[in-house]
This record gives structure tokens, C-alpha cells and sequence, in this order.
């Protein structure tokens, strides 16, 4: 019999959380040998320092040795079972609703929803549940470290410190993403799948521009209907409903980290005009995108 799902509420058990919508904390030696799965009211970044065991995120499981994050989003169910001796963890807990997220480089920018999608409307298949193995986990584990220090100090300066660690750590996930991608909870090299994740890599560099289901077809080597039933079971969007996600995530990015003009986000991020951006991103966000970045705004 499977274990019962639970729905965890962390929101209200850390000030930093309610204000700056970040928190961290430590488990030195977390222990739990049978598997609990449940989910969280904020996104869950798990850090594996040392120890062994085994993460669940929904369907897939990876074996944990330390040193590698896991990503897992709203209401995504998960669970970390640990062998006798324990785990190393940090948990960083998010709320994008209250943290605006900081400025990245525009080399950046088009990656960060990859690894953080921006509002619950733009999680698919793969992006649900994201897990990065970092090169260098020792810079990894002194971030977290101090993050969660900052976390439980009243010190003056102690959530200008944790969003600057916050900064500096989402930097470093896109930096490893570059270097190895980020693992996807599918076998990707199975042949089967790796000509739909080859496609939509593709569609990751090059969403801004204009892309037509024959054009796509071509670059797969598929029929464009055989492309658009495979691409849905596989991302669990339609094709062109992933890549207008992609499109209005790079705006959103933009939005909450640059001054520049509506109409040049819109049409920099792929969108014809002015007023099919403004009418798309209402309908998947909910409020218009000026009303998107007097948002953000406040929150700073």
C-alpha cells in the first residue's frame, strides 16, 4: 500500500520567510528510513552534503552521495529515505510570491526559468522536478552554510547577506547547467526520447525567433503530427504552448530585473506585437505585465 500523501505548510515557521520569501535550514544528521512522500506550499531546494541515500521526487529516484540539488516545486510530492547513518542536508525554502528573485547577466536570463520556473502555470513534465550534480560542491556547501546563518541572526544586514548568497548560488546552478545540463527525470539518451530532448534544447536557444511546425519537423527528422503528439507526451505541453512558456519567462525575468521598456521585452522574447503579449501574459499569469513589475517592485 502506498504511504499516504501529506502537504507540508512551511510558509508561517520563519520570519525571513515572510518577509523576504527565503529561508534556510540545516539538518546535521537527518535520519528517515521509510518513505513519507509529501509536498510543500513553497519550492524546495534540497543540498546534499555527505552520507547516502536515495531522493524521490515524484516518479523518479536518484541516489544520493552529496554534493548534487534538487528542485522540487509547488505542490510536488517528495521525500528524501536516508541508509542508518544519516544524511547532510540543507533545505532552502522559497517563496516566489515574496522574493522578486535578484538580477542575473543577460547570459543568464533565458536559463534561469530551466531551473526555476516562475509561477505554477509554466511547470511541465520535466521542469517539475529539476536536479543539478555540482563540479564544485565545497563553494556550494559554504553558501548554504551561510544562508542559513543569516537565516537565524539577528544581525543587522542578515537578509541583504542571504538575497546576495541567493544571487551568488542561483548564478552557480546556472553555471553548472551550462557546463552539464540540467538532469532531466527521463532517460534522455534512450532512443525514444533523445531526438524530443535534442528538439527541445533546440527550442530553449531559440524561442525568440520564429518557429513553424515544418521548421521544427525538419530539425527532428519526424512528420510534423507524429512531432506534436510525441512533444505533448513528453513535456506535457503542447509544442507551441512550451515554447509561448519559454517566451513570457524570459519577459518575466526581464521584468523583475531591468528597467527596460514593455514593448521591447515583448518583442526581444519572441512576441509579434505589443498587444498579444499583454493579452498572453494576463491570461497565463493573471495580471498584466506593468502590473507584473509594480509588483516586483513593491517586494524590493
Amino acid at each position: 500500500m502506498l504511504a499516504p500523501r501529506r502537504h507540508l505548510q512551511v510558509r508561517d515557521r520563519f520570519p525571513m520567510l515572510r518577509q523576504e520569501g527565503i529561508a534556510v535550514e540545516y539538518f546535521p544528521q537527518y535520519v528517515n528510513r521509510h518513505y513519507q512522500p509529501h509536498s510543500l506550499d513553497v519550492v524546495l531546494l534540497t543540498y546534499f552534503v555527505r552520507g547516502s541515500g536515495r531522493h524521490v521526487m515524484g516518479e523518479e529516484v536518484f541516489q544520493e552521495r552529496g554534493g548534487s540539488l534538487g528542485i522540487t516545486h509547488y505542490g510536488q510530492e517528495h521525500d528524501v529515505v536516508t541508509d542508518a547513518d544519516g544524511m547532510e542536508i540543507y533545505n532552502l525554502y522559497l517563496d516566489l510570491n515574496r522574493q522578486p528573485l535578484p538580477s542575473l547577466s543577460a547570459e543568464f536570463r533565458d536559463l534561469l526559468p530551466n531551473i526555476l520556473p516562475l509561477h505554477p502555470t509554466f511547470q511541465n513534465l520535466l521542469n517539475r522536478r529539476v536536479r543539478l550534480v555540482f563540479d564544485e560542491p565545497e563553494r556550494i556547501t559554504e553558501l548554504f552554510a551561510r544562508m542559513h546563518r543569516e537565516t537565524n541572526t539577528n544581525e543587522p544586514g542578515a537578509a541583504e547577506v542571504l538575497r546576495s548568497c541567493f544571487r551568488i548560488l542561483l548564478i552557480e546552478c546556472c553555471r553548472q547547467a551550462q557546463r552539464s545540463g540540467v538532469q532531466p527525470g527521463v532517460d534522455d539518451t534512450a532512443p525514444q526520447i533523445a531526438w524530443l530532448e535534442r528538439l527541445r534544447r533546440h527550442i530553449d536557444v531559440h524561442f525568440v525567433e520564429t518557429l513553424m511546425l515544418e521548421d521544427l519537423a525538419r530539425v527532428a527528422g519526424v512528420n510534423p503530427t507524429y512531432l506534436s503528439r510525441a512533444f505533448r507526451r513528453y513535456t506535457g505541453k503542447t509544442l507551441f504552448g512550451y515554447i509561448t512558456d519559454r517566451r513570457l519567462q524570459a519577459a518575466m525575468v526581464r521584468l523583475r530585473g531591468t528597467s527596460e521598456k514593455i514593448m521591447r521585452i515583448a518583442l526581444e522574447t519572441g512576441f509579434a506585437d505589443l498587444a498579444h503579449f499583454n493579452r498572453t501574459f494576463k491570461r497565463q499569469v493573471g495580471v498584466s505585465p506593468r502590473e507584473y513589475r509594480r509588483w516586483m517592485s513593491d517586494l524590493r
